[in-house]
């Protein structure tokens, strides 16, 4: 099968998956109601097979084409009203900040750590980092959330020397302000969006205002540790497994048995193979990353598209919640076709 025609099935397949998410996501919350917060809500419909179809039409078109609607007011401190779509691309502008700094630093640790656990099994000190990875993968984000609050966060334990990082929120509002207003890049329309790109630490460091960036960074420690860690444990778990996997493989003897270097042949021979169950799972991956995003923001308070989600879906603002689920849908769905791509270049097999 030539990249094209792989190529075109992948993406002749993004219409009917997101019709059925959409589907989904019309059936469980149309039935459940809506708090009277966005102009733009869930269409009704009768018994009839007929109102029904034409029900979920609007919807989907509403969906698709930005149609979402003015938030009359949010269940928080916040005071915002406007676009739906506004709110929700600032706080998702929040999340990337966390996610561009955490995967990053993730990556460079798993791939390193998944090579040395997956070829030195034997080794003491791989049998505790590789406890230590279990551990990782198999606690779920708000409880390494909480625990790093324990262990980390300001006030948490009286008297606690490690406890220097804040525990919840994006900034301390000490830091924000210079005099009686906020500096002139950050606008507001009862929340606070600094500019130029929306992501606090960043247009802190663009604007030269030191004491906001740390502040912000401070901030960002916690969450930033926990996701780091989530990341870090999934990606190193995969990779083992590939290297331990291939190890073993007769291509690996023959190698050895040419007087290869062993570092030589794990970089040039054993690398390429190991990575490749790191790119088939690599969309469940995200799924679950975007779920350890969520539990992550919901412990730490911090305003991003989790948080967001959490706050509309316990205060009954089941439209706000439907059309985040549908866009944490969306990205799991063009990361995914991405990745399918990539693997296909990457695995002779699947060009088969």
């Amino acid at each position: 099968m030539n990249f094209w025609t792989y190529f075109l099935r992948r993406v002749a397949s993004i219409p009917p998956t997101i019709l059925i998410i959409l589907l989904i996501i019309f059936i469980v919350f149309s039935t459940v109601g809506n708090a009277n917060t966005v102009s733009t809500a869930f269409p009704a419909y009768s018994d009839s097979l007929q109102s029904f179809l034409m029900a979920f039409g609007i919807f989907v078109a509403n969906i698709l084409t930005g149609n979402w609607g003015l938030l009359n007011h949010l269940p928080s401190q916040q005071a915002f009203t406007g676009p739906l779509n506004m709110l929700i691309s600032i706080y998702f502008y929040s999340t990337l900040e966390v996610v561009m700094i955490a995967a990053p630093v993730a990556l460079l640790i798993s791939f390193p750590l998944g090579r040395y656990l997956g070829t030195h099994p034997a080794d003491k000190m791989a049998m505790l980092l590789k406890m230590l990875v279990a551990t990782g993968y198999l606690m779920p984000a708000y409880v390494v959330g909480l625990l790093l609050q324990v262990l980390f966060g300001r006030n948490a334990i009286t008297g606690n020397p490690l406890g220097v990082f804040p525990i919840s929120g994006a900034f301390n509002i000490n830091a924000l302000f210079i005099g009686n207003s906020v500096p002139s890049w950050i606008t507001t329309n009862g929340i606070l969006i600094p500019q130029p790109t929306h992501m606090l630490l960043f247009d802190a460091l663009i604007h030269g205002d030191m004491l906001l960036a740390s502040d912000a960074l401070m901030h960002l420690a916690l969450p930033l540790a926990t996701l780091i860690i989530s990341i870090t444990a999934v990606v190193t778990f995969s990779l083992e497994s590939g290297y331990v996997d291939n190890m073993g493989q007769e291509y690996v003897r023959s190698a050895r048995s040419r007087g290869i270097p062993e570092r030589q042949v794990v970089i040039r021979h054993v690398r390429r193979n190991a990575v490749l169950p790191v790119m088939a799972s690599a969309t469940i991956m995200i799924a679950y990353i975007l779920s350890n995003i969520i539990m992550m923001e919901y412990v730490f308070d911090y305003p991003g598209i989790g948080m967001f989600l959490v706050i509309t879906m316990t205060a009954g603002q089941y439209y706000p919640a439907a059309v985040v689920i549908f866009l944490l849908g969306l990205i799991v769905i063009i990361t995914g076709i991405t990745i399918d791509m990539v693997n296909y270049l990457k695995n002779p097999f699947i060009r088969i």
